[in-house]
């Protein structure tokens, strides 16, 4: 049905300007004009990735065999332009449709309305024992199958997530120097997605399920613009909701009433495993709505050509949904601690607010010089009560009595920077500056103060009118207060008369967290554009950046990043253009950490290195060609991309210090490397006949291949492992894409 459904809205807009006659193709319509464009027509794919492959296939889009829209764009106006009508639209009847209306009268109004859909596909092979009592309720079998036998469960037809958005908008002209505009958006989000609960303490058992997905976001926005030749003002107001229709979900433990395992034909949980809860429980995000009013606005002032703009921006984000109980465990709520488990509010009743102010100077005391500065306040505020949990209850497991607090982390950030540019003639200019950033925390984290200072230095050469260089330099260093690695025990505890006894256990105080921690940067960017005729556009791009840690025993030691590439654009003649381009990126970051079993152990040797690289290399080129001018074209393009993970880890000292078990937890694990590359290959030969009309040929091949430890040999259920997955996993795939369109211009 879907299937006839899009031929249908395809072949109306195919059609409609074939059934107008002869007034189309003269662009005219009982004294209206009409000008667009439409390609539609079929597609077919002679080898189509199977089940088990479609997941990283059809990942953010809809590609289906049959009719397809590939575009559709109309325009109505009368001949002077004062009044207007728009149709536009893309793959109509597919998942990832759009639609387009507008209407407006030159200078005066416009109004529009806007459908987009993007699906989001994350698994075709998944396997998955549980069934769906109730809408994100997850029931297993009881008694429960032994571990082994989720291998060879049903496979889900797919695990998806449909993300439908429609926008209307108004806009009103009353005056050439005021603008006000209406907007609204309702993006509604269906489906479910991989989602993880846990059934025990940390470092137990998990069981990957289907978060159920039923949200709907409403954003409303109000704006007026006032613009007059010395000065400028812009005021707007938004107002967002979110509603989710499902506050929980539920799911069976697979491990419950499991015993230890006996044979490997019927592997168990082990006894701490099978006595968790039969059932639990999570959360999910909860509703909320936020207010957020802006002004804007801009003036010339009367010296040394000078502008100066500022805006400001208040929100208010608003949460108040019902707690849900600390557990829905019969033996942690019908035992004798059930009195103890009382919720402090029935509610959050969360308020956060969210100001930012910007303002910006920009003077030219001389005709040569340029004076900039700029200043930034970002301050989050939140206004919640630190409520007091008498109790706490881990994966609906584990009662705790003992009272923490829900702390709450305010952030201000203030930026200050400034520069000095000055122009030597027509080829050289340089500029100078420098700014500031303070991070003040709130007191519960491990640093409260944090500073960083840079220096920007800019050299800008253009010699000939074809040549253009640009060479920025940025050293910076930021230095942090005192750093109190006890801070995540004091900001939740109530009682801090045990806290002496706790800390030895708690985070290394070596640990500095990568947001509060010394850092010395250095930044060095370049950009060469060069045209040495109007037919030849060449661009090389580079960057290198380098982190030091300096002060970091235990955490981020070093991170180092470079990017190199060159975009070339060539058009000899009208009749052929062509385009290349190649870009690198890698990542390098180096990392220090312990393994810390308890006191009093602590050893050196416990330490192991992490060095991680991440390198992308993206290739691409283009060709556009007429072989018949204004008859026939050929149309040629080709990327490629390759990604590549590589994780070493080593221990500087061998681990010794320990009993058998903690050295081999402390002992550092080789990783293989993780990689996969796409190739995309389109073909097209556009013929053109009659006047308006245009036939298309197209061939795509798609290559993806994939290779990484973690999941290509993942099964729901490991040996030696008591946690459950879906197995999913992006299967390599090969596609080939035909399509014939029929398009019509006027």
């Amino acid at each position: 049905m879907r299937a006839i459904g899009r031929v249908g809205l395809i072949l109306v807009a195919l059609l409609a300007p074939v059934a107008t006659g002869s007034a189309w193709a003269q662009t005219e319509v009982g004294g209206w004009l009409l000008q667009g464009d439409v390609d539609a027509g079929y597609r077919f794919l002679p080898v189509e990735p199977s089940k088990n492959e479609q997941a990283k296939f059809q990942e953010y889009r809809d590609i289906q065999q049959g009719f397809f829209l590939e575009s559709l764009a109309l325009r109505l106006f009368t001949p002077d332009e004062r009044i207007f009508f728009e149709l536009g639209g893309r793959a109509w009847g597919l998942k990832d449709q759009e639609y387009k209306l507008g209407a407006g009268r030159l200078g005066l109004w416009e109004a529009g309305f806007e459908w987009n859909q993007i699906p989001h596909l994350y698994s075709t092979n998944a396997r998955y024992m549980a069934t769906e009592a109730a809408r994100g309720v997850y029931v297993l079998p009881t008694p429960r199958a032994a571990l082994n036998q989720h291998n060879s469960t049903q496979e889900l037809d797919e695990i998806a997530l449909q993300k439908n958005e429609a926008r209307f908008f108004f806009k009103l002209t009353p005056t050439p120097w005021i603008d006000l505009t209406a907007e609204y958006t309702r993006m509604r989000k269906d489906g479910e997605r991989p989602f993880g609960m846990s059934f025990g303490s940390p470092g137990a058992n998990f069981y990957e399920i289907l978060e159920p997905i039923e949200q709907t976001t409403h954003d409303f926005r109000i704006k007026a613009v006032f613009a007059r030749e010395m000065w400028q003002l812009q005021i707007s107001y938004g107002f967002s909701a979110f509603r989710n229709e499902l506050d929980a979900v539920v799911a069976d433990n697979p491990c419950f009433g499991l015993a230890a395992a006996v044979t490997a034909a019927a592997p168990g949980c082990g006894s701490g495993q099978a006595a968790g809860p039969a059932t639990g429980q999570t959360p999910l995000t909860p509703d909320n709505t936020a207010h957020t009013f802006s002004l804007a606005g801009g003036v010339n002032l009367p010296w040394w050509r000078t502008r100066l703009s500022a805006s400001a921006t208040y929100s208010l984000r608003l949460q108040n949904q019902d707690f849900l109980p600390y557990t829905i465990n019969p033996v942690i709520t019908g035992g004798a601690s059930g009195g103890l488990l009382v919720l402090p509010a029935k509610s959050l009743d969360g308020t956060v607010g969210i100001a930012t102010v910007n303002v910006n100077a920009t003077s030219r005391p001389l005709p040569p010089l340029t004076l900039n500065l700029r200043y930034r306040l970002f301050n989050f505020n939140d206004m919640a009560d630190e409520l007091i949990f008498p109790v706490s209850v881990v994966s609906d497991q584990t009662l705790t009595v003992e009272a923490s607090r829900a702390a709450r982390f305010d952030m201000t950030k203030q930026n200050v920077d400034g520069e000095a540019r000055w122009r030597f003639g027509d080829a050289v200019a340089t500029g100078l500056g420098g700014g500031w950033e303070r991070i003040k925390r709130s007191d519960n984290r491990e640093v409260e103060n944090s500073d960083e200072y840079f220096a920007r230095a800019v050299l800008d050469v253009t010699p000939w009118d074809w040549l253009l260089t640009r060479l920025t330099y940025r050293p910076s260093f930021r230095r942090i207060g005192h750093y109190d690695p006890f801070a995540q025990l004091t900001r939740t505890s109530v009682d801090t008369e045990d806290l002496p006894n706790a800390i030895p256990t708690s985070q290394s105080p070596l640990l500095r967290k990568l947001d509060e921690a010394d850092r010395d940067r250095q930044r060095v960017d370049l950009m060469v554009e060069l045209t040495p005729v109007n037919t030849l556009s060449v661009t090389l791009s580079g960057s290198f950046r380098n982190d030091d840690y300096y002060n970091s025993q235990l955490g981020l030691q070093e991170a180092s990043a470079w990017t190199a590439g060159f975009d070339v654009t060539w058009s000899p003649s009208e009749r052929l253009s062509l385009s290349a381009g190649y870009n690198h990126e890698s990542i390098d970051q180096k990392q220090r950490s312990r393994s810390r079993p308890g006191p009093p152990l602590d050893p050196v040797d416990f330490d192991w290195l992490t060095s991680t690289r991440d390198s992308i290399e993206a290739f691409y080129v283009g060709l556009r060609a007429a072989l018949i001018p204004r008859k026939l074209d050929l149309l040629f393009g080709a990327r490629y991309e390759y990604a590549l993970s590589d994780v070493a880890n080593r221990n500087p000292i061998p681990p010794t210090s320990g009993s058998t078990a903690q050295d081999d937890t402390a002992r550092a694990k080789p990783f293989p490397a993780a990689e996969d590359s796409m190739f995309r290959l389109d073909v097209a030969a556009r013929y053109h006949f009659l006047k308006h009309w245009r036939f298309t040929l197209g061939y795509a091949l798609e290559i993806f291949d994939k290779s990484n430890w973690q999941t290509d040999q993942l099964n729901p259920f490991l040996p030696g492992v008591t946690s459950i997955w879906q197995g999913n996993d992006f299967k390599d795939y090969t596609a080939h894409i035909v399509t014939l369109t029929l398009g019509y211009r006027f």
